[in-house]
Formats: C-alpha cells, sequence, structure tokens
C-alpha cells in the first residue's frame, strides 16, 4: 500500500498539541469535537511510524462519533470557529479547492468520508489491494482536510 504521501507528513505533533491547548478553553460539545479530530490526527501519525500502512487498523482508530452527535443535534459548528477558510489558512497547495468553505462544511465532510470508507470496508471486508477505489488516496485527502481543519481552528 501506497506509503508515500504519510511518511512526508511533518508536523502532526504541532497540530496535535495546537489543539490540545483548545480544548481547555470551549464548551463541552466544542471539547468533544476537537478532541475528535485531535485523536483522528493522532492516529495518523501512529500509522506514519510503520513501513506498510494498514488501513484496515486505520480506519478502526478514526472516530466520527461525536460529529455524528453533533449533526443530530443541530450544532452549529460556526461556534468552534467563524468565517470561511481563506487563502492564508491553506499550507498545504492540495486543499486550496478548500477556499471559501467553512468549518461546518469541513467537520460535515470528513464525518462522510470516515462513513464511506467504512462502508468500502464492510462491503469488501477489507481496505487491502482494492485498486479501482483508490483507498490511499482517499485516506490521503481525508487527512489534509483533517489537518486543514486543524489549522484554520487554531
Amino acid at each position: 500500500m501506497a506509503l508515500e504521501w504519510l511518511s512526508s507528513i511533518k508536523g502532526i505533533a504541532d497540530i496535535i498539541a495546537s489543539l490540545s491547548k483548545i480544548i481547555k478553553s470551549n464548551s463541552a460539545t466544542k471539547d468533544l469535537l476537537i478532541k475528535e479530530l485531535k485523536l483522528n490526527i493522532k492516529a495518523f501519525e501512529i500509522a506514519q511510524q510503520d513501513r506498510i500502512i494498514d488501513y484496515d487498523k486505520l480506519l478502526l482508530l478514526l472516530n466520527n462519533e461525536r460529529i455524528n452527535k453533533a449533526r443530530q443535534s443541530k450544532f452549529n459548528f460556526s461556534t468552534i470557529k467563524k468565517g470561511k477558510i481563506e487563502n492564508r489558512h491553506v499550507k498545504d497547495i492540495r486543499n486550496k479547492r478548500y477556499i471559501n468553505k467553512n468549518c461546518g462544511w469541513l467537520f460535515k465532510n470528513i464525518d462522510d468520508k470516515i462513513d464511506e470508507l467504512r462502508i468500502t470496508k464492510q462491503y469488501h471486508n477489507t481496505l487491502k489491494n482494492i485498486e479501482r477505489k483508490y483507498v490511499a488516496l482517499q485516506f490521503s485527502n481525508l487527512f489534509f482536510k483533517m489537518k486543514l481543519l486543524a489549522e484554520f481552528i487554531k
């Protein structure tokens, strides 16, 4: 499985540390959402330590339960961060397509992508060797959305 994209990522620890600071100063739902984001980014950091990424295990580590609960309760994601993503928030060129999106859109999109990967795994029983679904690219895109969301929030 492709490892190139994950091994080239730098600064995961910095992202996690900045999210930890935010958690200390927000309300319960916000804290839980940011904590979930932090733990999901941490899951990618753990996967990065292996020479070959086991996408089945990585998917088991990813959680979107808090986002689901927030969506069900019609939580206003703009209470985490108001405004839209601007050019100054984008550190990775690949995330330029998300300019003018907001915090809520990113949380919801991350939630949907995790669910999509779970459905794919459920159908195929594994994420290994699924050529037509571009699993490595899907995980890469998911990580960079999470990273953008963390950078936008801080």
